[in-house]
């Protein structure tokens, strides 16, 4: 069961299907936020249900980021792999592009880290982004990450094979 966690001007919590209106007006609707993701944009409101619907019955560590000020559902982030063996949790996110540039993603980002430390036997929480997308690199820097490299074409999203930088962050990194 996903928890709600608050920050300063966020608040993380499940997504629902009765949120569909609102997701896909706000992010998953458009060809500008998805240019560098792994899923196209959605051309319909039904699209967007039917991924909500999915979501609600699989993702346990997934959280829709609202704003507290408006109340808005601006963007998700989410653990989108798990790797018990070496305790590894890998982070995707996304924002609806009108939210972009005021630190919210990097705001839910360290909460999530933080919450996942705290909570989970985690040793290291990872993420990736497109090179060409260095504005998302930003945002992992910001939440304490540290830049590893860059794995040549090991990516693959709407705008084909990329490199990608890997950003991480382990436990022993909080002492």
């Amino acid at each position: 069961m996903t928890k709600t966690l608050e920050t300063s001007r966020l608040t993380l919590r499940k997504m629902t299907v009765a949120d569909a209106e609102e997701v896909f007006e706000n992010w998953t609707n458009s060809e500008t936020v998805a240019k560098y993701l792994t899923w196209a944009p959605h051309t319909s409101i039904d699209v967007t249900k039917e991924y909500l619907a999915a979501e609600e019955d699989s993702r346990e560590e997934g959280w829709g980021i609202v704003l507290k000020e408006t109340n808005q559902l601006i963007g998700n982030i989410a653990v989108v792999g798990n790797n018990p063996k070496t305790k590894t949790k890998t982070m995707g996110y996304v924002l609806g592009e009108k939210f972009w540039n005021h630190g919210y993603m990097s705001e839910a980002l360290t909460e999530v880290i933080a919450f996942l430390f705290a909570n989970t036997d985690v040793n290291r929480i990872e993420a990736e982004h497109d090179i060409e997308n260095p504005g998302s690199g930003h945002v992992m820097k910001k939440a304490g990450m540290c830049f590893e490299g860059i794995l040549r074409q090991a990516g693959f999203n709407n705008r084909g094979i990329v490199d990608v930088a890997m950003y991480s962050i382990l436990r022993s990194d909080l002492k």
